[in-house]
């Protein structure tokens, strides 16, 4: 072998262990990202096994108005906000709902029209209570005969909204008026949070 074929063979297996490291990192890198996304499916998966499922219900018996909140998921629903709004406008409570929708003073106005029985009921919790998995809550009635019949007219004036996340920490906000909840990065703020009003019904 010739002085000049020393450099050309020299620069010939530099260059091949040069590609030889480029294919060991690129299939290094491949892996690596393979190992990630399995991972992260593998994540989800497991998050998907505890995602709660909260749902609103409305139910009208004779002299009884009742709303309720169940979660139907697989886990742990925390409730973060709720908000109420009556004709597009915030209301601070379902007894502010109700006056916005019947007018105030209900309790007087019942019994000088011969109803006695009016009753209510308002606890939505607090921020951060917790509902469990397959459990349901009452979060507003009223009973009674003389406004119930009216609040059966008007109640679809009336809009709910609340946003509650997993255990794991994601998040949704599901309005009474659509089918499936939104996911959503963080529950945002509400000025008028309804979780942390919980008026005395003696105020209606």
């Amino acid at each position: 072998m010739s002085d000049s074929d020393s450099p050309r063979a020299l620069r010939r297996a530099i260059r091949i262990d040069l590609v030889i490291a480029v294919c060991a990192l690129l299939v290094s890198s491949l892996a690596t990202a393979a190992s990630w996304w399995q991972s992260r499916v593998v994540a989800e998966q497991l998050s998907a096994q505890v995602w709660p499922y909260v749902s609103f219900s409305v139910g009208f018996s004779g002299d009884l108005f009742a709303l309720s909140v169940s979660n139907d998921g697989l886990g742990p629903a925390v409730m973060r906000t709720a908000a109420i709004t009556v004709d597009g406008k915030p209301q601070a409570s379902f007894v502010d709902a109700m006056h916005a929708m019947l007018g105030p003073h209900l309790l007087q106005r019942a019994r000088r029209a011969g109803d006695q029985r009016l009753a209510a009921t308002s606890d939505m919790g607090a921020p951060g209570s917790v509902l469990r998995a397959g459990t349901s809550l009452t979060v507003f009635s009223l009973r009674s005969r003389h406004w119930v019949p009216e609040l059966y007219r008007e109640w679809q004036r009336m809009k709910l909204r609340a946003c509650y996340c997993s255990i794991e920490g994601a998040c949704w906000t599901k309005d009474a008026s659509t089918d499936d909840p939104r996911p959503v990065h963080a529950c945002p703020d509400e000025p008028l949070n309804v979780l942390k009003t919980n008026p005395s019904v003696a105020e209606l």
